[in-house]
């Protein structure tokens, strides 16, 4: 038996779905104007937002090094899409707040995913598409 005669499993669909909608997503945003995101910035392309996140928080539900995402939060904070403001209710931790430009590019990416959704019903009708979008909702409310 080799690799091409096992189907996927559920996890390998989702993930090779997952990834086509971030490749897609990642290539309009860019041509939405967002032309400075890098690979790298895609995982905190991500719903929900990180406006209100502790830089640790964010690090944990990445599942990236503290360092690591870090790194990313200072890249985005050069570019304009955030800044890093004292946490109220401990002066001594941070939280990342959207600056306009990271709602712009919130909000340009939830409409491009809107817009792929969309396109997905037409390919697979929308019945079939609504039934997918169920089926997710009720395995995430189990988890």
């Amino acid at each position: 038996m080799n690799s091409t005669d096992i189907e996927p499993q559920i996890g390998a669909l989702l993930r090779m779905a997952w990834e086509a909608l971030q490749a897609e997503l990642y290539v309009e945003l860019r041509a939405a104007g967002f032309d400075d995101l890098r690979e790298v910035h895609r995982p905190l392309l991500r719903y929900p937002p990180i406006d209100g996140m502790r830089p640790t928080d964010l690090a944990a539900r990445l599942r990236l090094s503290k360092q690591a995402t870090n790194d990313i939060i200072r890249d985005l904070e050069r570019l304009g899409y955030l800044r890093l403001e004292r946490d109220p209710t401990d002066g001594r931790a941070r939280i990342i707040r959207y600056t306009e430009r990271g709602w712009d590019l919130f909000h340009t990416g939830s409409g491009l995913s809107r817009d792929i959704g969309l396109r997905w019903a037409k390919q697979i009708g929308q019945r079939n598409y609504d039934q997918l979008q169920a089926s997710l909702r009720a395995i995430i409310a189990q988890a």
